[in-house]
């Protein structure tokens, strides 16, 4: 009997040790898991091309693709950022695709963008192969900026970025190799094959150890480089640019009393170095605006230096939210004469969803 007792002690005890084990490893996978580039913007060497961005080299290596602008001179964007898709409990999924399956059929959009954090799942390949055939069911044009919980967990950015290549409507790629980063392309919109505009994507990594404490990361400067190449080569047509982490600029833009729109989340989650990507801009002359998101409670717009600034709204049901901070998406209508932007958000309350 004794003997018996002793057992089922050293069986529990070595349940509770397995358990604890398996516990300790899912909390040290829920929050050790940013990923941090081996270079800094000081460090990091690259070759910018002799020859100049050509179009059609870009669109045969698969790295820029061609939309022709509709016939009524309009092209319609839904842009959705930070869905957060995940398994599990509260996952709510359906909640989005439902979300999504609404927008499809009030918005009629000819692209649809997503500005990173489309993933937070251990799976993430299994919940990107769910997405890329969501969106070819719904026979719905889509592209993507990596946000920085996408490339956490199992499987890397680069592992991620290479599996959309078989969803015909998926506009996706990783990018030229000079250039780091994992979703660094265009997308050209074009009138009788000449592009009037582009919509430019840039991967805005995940994490950075700063001197004095872990912060979101930055642009860098061979990305830098990258889109003022882009920007020559495409005749200085005007620029939509697409990031997940919002530049130090939008928090000067905030900070300015100039935006307009709703800041909820405690600060701006903004790099805490400038790597210059914002000046570039500037100095350019051809960046119309720049769509960013990341921050699930902020949602605000407004114009620096003449280039709109704007935050979009968060639709993510497997991350942190607010009860009185609808979850929503945009519109973007561009215009292929000269007409400004316009821009239109849509909640869940207005679709009572």
């Amino acid at each position: 009997m004794k003997n018996q007792h002793r057992t089922s002690i050293i069986v529990f005890a070595c349940l509770l040790l397995v358990l604890g084990f398996l516990s300790y490893s899912v909390i040290d996978r829920l929050l050790n898991t940013k990923t941090f580039e081996s270079v800094d913007r000081e460090t990091e060497v690259f070759q910018i091309p002799q020859h100049p961005y050509s179009e059609k080299e870009a669109e045969t290596a698969g790295n820029a693709f061609p939309l022709e602008y509709p016939e009524d001179g309009k092209f319609t964007i839904l842009w959705g950022t930070d869905f957060h898709l995940r398994r599990g409990p509260f996952a709510n999924r359906d909640k989005i695709y439902s979300l999504l399956e609404k927008a499809f059929a009030e918005t009629d959009p000819d692209l649809t963008v997503i500005t990173g954090d489309l993933l937070f799942s251990f799976n993430g390949k299994a919940m990107l192969s769910e997405f890329a055939a969501f969106m070819e069911k719904n026979k719905q044009y889509w592209a993507y900026c990596l946000g920085n919980h996408d490339g956490e967990y199992t499987y890397t950015r680069k592992q991620l970025a290479s599996q959309l290549a078989e969803y015909p409507h998926a506009l996706f790629s990783s990018g030229e190799d000079w250039v780091l980063g994992e979703s660094n392309y265009v997308i050209t919109l074009t009138e009788q094959g000449k592009p009037v505009q582009a919509l430019v994507f840039l991967d805005s990594h995940d994490a950075r150890a700063y001197a004095k404490r872990i912060g979101p990361d930055y642009i860098y400067p061979s990305q830098v480089a990258w889109y003022r190449w882009v920007s020559e080569g495409l005749g200085k047509v005007p620029l939509y640019t697409f990031f997940h982490i919002p530049l130090p600029e939008y928090k000067e833009l905030w900070e300015s009393g100039k935006a307009e729109g709703l800041q909820h989340d405690s600060k701006i989650n903004a790099p805490l170095e400038n790597s210059g990507f914002f000046e570039a801009m500037v100095e350019d002359g051809d960046t119309v605006a720049t769509f960013c998101g990341h921050d699930h409670l902020n949602d605000f717009s407004g114009n620096l230096e003449g280039i709109e600034l704007v935050t979009g709204r968060s639709a993510s049901y497997g991350s942190y939210g607010a009860s009185d901070f609808p979850k929503g998406v945009k519109t973007l209508t561009l215009y292929r004469n000269k007409t400004p932007f316009a821009m239109h958000t849509y909640t869940i309350d207005d679709w009572q969803l």
